[in-house]
């Protein structure tokens, strides 16, 4: 696994409108994914088994649209030109597309901490997280509930969704639980932490020279 070292100084803690912004978003995120946790422990319903579905997917698209809007209003440059385009033309495919075109690095890197070195360091997450290509594929899955289905066509496989469903959650929680958010400039980098049964937190960390 790679690793990232932040070392005193090598870099700086700074503060932005662009982190609160950005831990908003991350707060829905959060929020969203308690309702589905409730829902599928059947602490709470919508009464019925496919509203229940339909419930925990649209929360799952909407986890992946903040993902897409997490970064682009923490990139204010990038915000301030395309936010009037992605608010008309939601598309999860052609927003990660554009962005990816933007800032290659734009999506969340997850990691996690290890405190065992004198210097704490970043290691990166390679394995069973929500990947680019499965947020896409998953966002355009989700979508099939949205609309009543045509009673000639092919009906909605239900099960299917029940079986993804703690899949793609476990996914989520693996890439955002500590992630870094490059910045389109490739000097600065947010650090997030959603930590746990608190509000998410964050640090914004610029690079210096020596």
């Amino acid at each position: 696994m790679l690793k990232r070292q932040i070392r005193r100084g090598e870099v700086k803690e700074v503060e932005e409108n662009g982190l609160n912004l950005y831990l908003q978003e991350m707060w829905y995120v959060k929020k969203r994914t308690e309702a589905i946790r409730t829902i599928a422990l059947k602490e709470k319903t919508t009464l019925f088994p496919i509203t229940n579905i339909e419930f925990m997917t649209l929360q799952i698209r909407k986890i992946i649209e903040h993902i897409a809007m997490g970064n682009l209003i923490a990139n204010k440059e990038l915000y301030e030109e395309y936010s009037a385009k992605f608010s008309s033309n939601w598309n999860a495919r052609y927003i990660f597309r554009d962005l990816e075109r933007l800032n290659f690095k734009f999506y969340p890197e997850p990691v996690k901490s290890d405190y065992t070195k004198e210097v704490e360091e970043w290691i990166t997450i390679n394995e069973d997280y929500l990947t680019k290509e499965d947020a896409i594929k998953i966002y355009e899955k989700c979508g099939g509930l949205l609309h009543v289905s045509n009673p000639y066509g092919s009906q909605i496989d239900v099960s299917y969704y029940q079986e993804k469903m703690p899949i793609w959650y476990k996914k989520i929680m693996n890439l955002l639980n500590q992630h870094l958010i490059h910045m389109v400039d490739g000097k600065h980098i947010f650090f997030i932490t959603m930590n746990g049964n608190g509000n998410p937190q964050g640090y914004k960390f610029e690079q210096v020279d020596e």
